[in-house]
C-alpha cells in the first residue's frame, strides 16, 4: 500500500469517485463519508456516497445525507456506480467483508483502491491509504488528509459538521 499523499496527483483533475464505509454506519462512517464528499465534491469531482445499509435515522440532520446511496436498496445504481469509478475511498473499516453484500463489487472493481481507516490490520487489498490505530475516528484522519493536501481553507460549517460528528461518536 503506497502513503496516501502519494495519491493527491491523481485528484489534480476531476475524477469519477465513489466513497463507502462500513455495514450499519456510525456518526464516525458517516461524519467521515459526508466530509469527504464535501471536500471532493468542492475540489470539482463527480462524486458518489454509498453505504452498504441504511444510515440510522438520528444521523439524517448531517448536511449530505440526501445524497448517500444505500447499496440494499439501490444495489444495481451503486453496482454501476462502482464499476465507473476511477477510484474508491474506503473509509472506517479494513476489510472488504466489513461491507457484506457489496464485498464483490468493491473487490472486482478496477478502480484504484484508497483505505482511510482507524483499525488495526489492514487487509493488503489497497493501492493507496492510511492506518492509524491511535488515531481517535476516521474524521480525524479525513482532517489530516484535507490538511496534507493543502486545503484546510475548503473546511467550511458542512464539513467541520460532519468532522465533529464523527469525533464526538
Amino acid at each position: 500500500m503506497k502513503p496516501i499523499q502519494s495519491l493527491l496527483p491523481l485528484l489534480e483533475v476531476p475524477r469519477n469517485i465513489v466513497i463507502t464505509t462500513h455495514y450499519k454506519p456510525d456518526g464516525d462512517a458517516v461524519g467521515s463519508l459526508l466530509a469527504l464528499y464535501h471536500y471532493l465534491t468542492r475540489k470539482q469531482h463527480r462524486v458518489t456516497a454509498v453505504v452498504p445499509s441504511e444510515v440510522p435515522r438520528f444521523l439524517d440532520w448531517m448536511p449530505g445525507t440526501d445524497a448517500i446511496i444505500n447499496y440494499e436498496s439501490a444495489t444495481s445504481r451503486t453496482q454501476a456506480a462502482i464499476k465507473e469509478a476511477d477510484i474508491i475511498f474506503c473509509l472506517d473499516f479494513n476489510v472488504f467483508t466489513r461491507v457484506q453484500k457489496m464485498e464483490a463489487s468493491l473487490s472486482e472493481a478496477g478502480a484504484v483502491k484508497v483505505v482511510i481507516d482507524h483499525h488495526m490490520f489492514p487487509a493488503p487489498v489497497w493501492d493507496y491509504g492510511v492506518s492509524e490505530p491511535d488515531k481517535s475516528s476516521t474524521c480525524e484522519m479525513v482532517y489530516d488528509f484535507i490538511r496534507q493536501s493543502g486545503d484546510l481553507e475548503m473546511i467550511d460549517p458542512d464539513i467541520a459538521a460532519c468532522l465533529y460528528t464523527g469525533v464526538m461518536t
